[in-house]
């Protein structure tokens, strides 16, 4: 198949989207479903995405109109003892009153297995639908209307050398990578006969785990959005803008009854942090929509050379925003230019790489090229003018995981080792805000951006060249300028993405709630380099995905009333609050 059978054609998008409008008035569904698999639901950018999304709940109301399955009472073991392959020594996992996991290991392997054992204790079908969407394998598992989704997802992965890229997180990364997902996989095993009800419902089950999993580049990618801007201010096509947005676009489940509303789900705050010297760090971390479980997990991480706690991303090892026993940081967004897209004829000299989607309900793979110029890869075509349009990204460069970088910072001790481990942080582009126990405040930019000249890319920006402060006058403040303030409801739903249809929404959706005032970010924390058992946390809507865990929805309930509840931190205040003890032991060989 040649790139031109599957990228948008810039010059047939109304003549398509006209054709489309009428054979989705007059034919079948599954008439609507070959549409699809040939360029049907790109085009237009403000009729197709409607047609792609009623083309699959029509496509998926068989399946819509089957019982569920019954709700499984069973809840992961949080108490008593485990034993775990691949651990050396016994891991003790205190869960507190919220059910943040405080886990302390006798060494640094041992505590990232038992951490990805833990995160996937409360979290694997979120972690497992995370990886088919960030690496194009939704197709797989949820059908054809997927396929286009998938292929320009593929388009942004790193293809270059694998140990550059390892190297470049740190000297101990991969290590730390192989240990997580060695505990990820241990407990895909302990529940391989038994998934959750989450697996049932949505029809797949787990599959094991490899450290390259974590290499992707989706999230830093969805978190760069200067080329659509770009597409905007250069008034080109929205035809090209559609088709950067499908990479890594969030995955759905159909139904044929609505959802929550719109205003219902999205935020009136964005995200940032504000420091003052010697006082409180704060932040808070939001999207458009409060989606559910959260983006985030809290844990802390304890072994010799380890004692830190905070916010990660449930598939990651470490923490991305948090504190250890002297510093503490945050991670607001950064605006910084990472993508152009450019222009050219058709036919520019370019590599082509050819992939395969699996395709559920397809005897064979859907296979297609794509096509990569010394302006990056190409993602749409302009037949008619002869031009091609390219986008060149920094993080297809080695070291752009999103996050894979935070063990590094996890460890510093001092703003100079705090700022050197900054520099293996490429993407995606935060504002790394500062302070420590000696009352200190400081901020550095962390992104990979290019040097241009003429349009071109020449090398690199030095950390130096890129903004930085040291205890300036008054206190720092970062806040986000992209995320909606208008048009949102007083109350708050937090949607499931398998809340389609109204039985699955009353099982997995959260709300609605009564949105508090001021700052309604999800995901927020105050830290208090003083006294770090003062620090308080919030992490809506709970730290499980299992509907019948206590911990499902309780953090949502606070986050309601606008409250906190404490980051427990030293021995003490972790035993006063201690709500379960789970003992991780060596299985035997």
């Amino acid at each position: 198949m040649r790139i031109a059978d599957l990228l948008p054609d810039v010059t047939a998008a109304l003549r398509i989207a006209i054709r489309h409008h009428s054979a989705f008035r007059h034919q079948s569904a599954i008439h609507h479903q070959s549409a699809i698999n040939n360029q049907s639901a790109i085009r237009n950018p403000h009729s197709a995405m409607r047609w792609l999304a009623l083309a699959a709940c029509l496509s998926a109301a068989g399946a819509c109109r089957k019982p569920p399955p019954p709700p499984r009472l069973s809840l992961p073991q949080v108490s008593g003892t485990i034993a775990v392959a691949g651990l050396h020594a016994p891991v003790q996992v205190v869960r507190d009153r919220w059910g943040v996991p405080h886990i302390t290991a006798a060494s640094q392997d041992d505590l990232f297995a038992a951490q990805g054992f833990v995160q996937a204790q409360d979290r694997l079908f979120q972690m497992d639908l995370w990886r088919r969407a960030a690496q194009g394998r939704l197709a797989e598992v949820l059908g054809a209307n997927f396929i286009e989704r998938d292929a320009m997802t593929r388009r942004f992965q790193y293809r270059g050398d694998r140990e550059e890229e390892w190297a470049s997180y740190g000297p101990d990364t991969k290590a730390i990578a192989e240990a997580f997902v060695r505990g990820v996989n241990a407990w895909v095993a302990h529940v391989a006969d038994d998934p959750s009800e989450a697996f049932a419902r949505a029809g797949w089950k787990p599959a094991s785990w490899s450290a390259i999993d974590l290499l992707n580049r989706t999230d830093a990618f969805r978190s760069s959005g200067d080329a659509i801007d770009e597409v905007h201010r250069s008034k080109l096509h929205d035809v090209v803008a559609d088709a950067i947005r499908r990479a890594g676009a969030p995955p759905f489940f159909s139904a044929l009854t609505p959802p929550a509303r719109a205003d219902q789900m999205a935020t009136r705050s964005a995200a940032g942090s504000t420091a003052t010297r010697g006082a409180e760090l704060r932040f808070s971390e939001t999207g458009r929509t409060f989606s559910h479980p959260s983006s985030r997990y809290i844990v802390h991480l304890k072994a010799p050379g380890w004692n830190v706690i905070g916010v990660t991303s449930p598939w990651l090892p470490g923490v991305a925003a948090g504190h250890n026993e002297h510093i503490a940081w945050a991670m607001p967004p950064a605006a910084a230019d990472t993508q152009d897209v450019y222009a050219d004829r058709i036919n520019t000299p370019s590599t082509t790489v050819t992939d395969s989607i699996v395709v559920k309900g397809r005897k064979s793979p859907f296979v297609f090229d794509t096509s990569f110029t010394r302006h990056g890869v190409v993602v749409a075509l302009d037949k008619a003018a002869g031009v091609e349009y390219a986008v060149r990204w920094s993080g297809t460069e080695p070291g752009a995981a999103a996050e894979l970088a935070a063990p590094a910072l996890d460890r510093a001790s001092t703003w100079s080792e705090f700022r050197a481990a900054l520099v293996r942080w490429k993407m995606p582009a935060r504002r790394a805000v500062y302070a420590d126990s000696d009352g200190n405040v400081r901020f550095q930019d962390a992104a990979l951006l290019p040097v241009r000249r003429a349009r071109e890319w020449n090398g690199w920006l030095r950390p130096d060249a890129l903004p930085h402060a040291l205890n300036p006058s008054g206190p720092i403040i970062v806040r986000a300028s992209d995320i909606e303030t208008e048009s949102v409801a007083p109350d708050v739903v937090f949607a499931h993405v398998l809340g389609a249809g109204g039985a699955a929404r009353r099982r997995f959706d959260i709300g609605p709630l009564t949105r508090p005032a001021g700052d309604d970010a999800p995901v927020q924390a105050v830290l208090e380099p003083k006294a770090w058992d003062r620090s308080r946390v919030i992490n809506a809507p709970g730290q499980s995905e299992w509907p019948d865990s206590p911990h499902f929805s309780d953090l949502a309930r606070e986050w309601s009333r606008g409250a906190f509840v404490p980051l427990a931190f030293t021995e003490a205040a972790v035993r006063a609050n201690a709500e379960a003890t789970l003992m991780l032991v060596p299985a035997s060989r």
